[in-house]
């Protein structure tokens, strides 16, 4: 072995003494509520970047830990209403009507389902405001009276809304008659917003457009056209929707505000695959984790380990610090070091550990059998083969 290796031995020594750098660990943000449009949450993943950690998002992980599902139509019924938005401030009506009939359709099929679709009424008025400026009276009419079902929208002024009363616009039209089925058993059917009942339902609809839909358990879908005298029944395809991370959603939206406890923490983690966990519920927060799997989840270190969230910046420097000692197989500052018992064989907690520090020449003499061994390598390596050295350390 050259001088080179010499180095590079010395060098190795240098670096199991060192400590190492902490990756960017994945933390994963369990938002138990109440419910703050995600504030809580940037601002917990804002201090934990600053503190050189990530926040474990991507795939609906991070709306999971909030306990939102995030299924597939949830996100396409995000980039419909986006794309709405984005052609009527660009005064392009046929986009912005196409978008919001898209996702006018797929709200149908979330509120039959029995989910909050908020966005329902958004899609209207986008309908019935380029309605008015193209002159469509009868799609105006029409918008105009489902979104008075939906609950109504603060956006329509009320000059265009006064164009448009309450009126029944059904009189003297035609009616079709018509089966409506689904193909997975025991779908509820709405018809235009409304319940009509499980399927098979038989309705009676006027002439023109309408939006049906059905849905049993996470599945569901939707129909949208008019109605022809040809056609007297239709079956609703429906499709499973859910998110990667049902189960834990479903689990942190169980809390209703309250703190999990340390196992179902340490399930969320482990289905998650993450060993960190940033606890908020309300104002507080607090540090869960454990170096790996055969590790109970604890709160890492004790008191000092929650707060509020003016707290962020020392608790997520806290976990950092803990992360940087698991990578570097340190003593855990969290656990109490374990000995081996002179009369029972048995490991049992060494209480003298956390009493009396270590004193100043334990270190020393660690450094100095470091560097007797460097020097041992060395004087092997330039002496004759038949000489040897051996070092003792007191």
């Amino acid at each position: 072995m050259g001088a080179e290796r010499v180095l590079q031995a010395a060098l190795a020594v240098v670096a199991v003494a060192a400590p190492s750098i902490a990756r960017a660990e994945d933390v994963a943000i369990i938002d138990v509520g109440p419910t703050d449009s995600g504030q809580a949450r940037a601002r917990i993943a804002a201090a934990l970047t600053g503190a050189g950690l990530k926040p474990l998002a991507g795939n609906g992980v991070d709306d999971a830990l909030a306990g939102v599902d995030v299924t597939p139509d949830a996100q396409q019924l995000a980039t419909a209403m986006a794309e709405a938005q984005r052609a009527f401030g660009a005064l392009d009506c046929a986009a912005t009507t196409t978008a919001a009939q898209q996702a006018i359709g797929i709200a149908s099929a979330r509120q039959a389902a029995g989910l909050a679709v908020p966005d329902l009424s958004r899609a209207w008025t986008y309908v019935l405001l380029c309605a008015d400026r193209a002159g469509d009276t009868r799609t105006a009419m029409r918008a105009s009276a489902q979104l008075r079902l939906a609950g109504g929208s603060t956006d329509v002024p009320a000059d265009i809304a006064a164009k448009y009363p309450e009126v029944d616009a059904l009189l003297d039209r035609e009616t079709y008659p018509l089966d409506i089925g689904a193909d997975t058993a025991g779908a509820t059917v709405w018809v235009d917003g409304e319940l009509v009942g499980p399927a098979p339902a038989h309705v009676i609809l006027h002439a023109g457009d309408h939006v049906i839909a059905a849905a049993v358990g996470d599945r569901r879908g939707f129909a949208t056209g008019s109605v022809v005298k040809s056609q007297t029944q239709l079956v609703i395809a429906t499709t499973k929707q859910r998110g990667p991370y049902p189960a834990v959603a479903a689990k942190i939206a169980s809390y209703h505000g309250s703190a999990p406890s340390p196992a179902d923490i340490a399930q969320i983690l482990t289905s998650v695959h993450a060993r960190v966990a940033i606890v908020r519920h309300s104002d507080s927060i607090e540090a869960w984790g454990h170096a790996g799997r055969a590790e109970p989840v604890i709160r890492l270190g004790g008191e000092d380990g929650a707060g509020s969230l003016d707290d962020l910046d020392h608790i997520s420097k806290l976990v950092a610090e803990r992360v940087t000692a698991w990578n570097d197989h340190a003593p855990d500052p969290d656990r109490e070091l374990l000995t081996e018992s002179n009369t029972s064989g048995r490991f049992q907690r060494d209480k003298s550990v956390e009493k009396e520090p270590a004193k100043w020449w334990v270190y020393g003499a660690i450094g100095g059998a470091a560097a007797i061994a460097i020097g041992a390598l060395y004087l092997s390596e330039t002496s004759t083969t038949s000489q040897r050295i051996e070092v003792h350390v007191p």
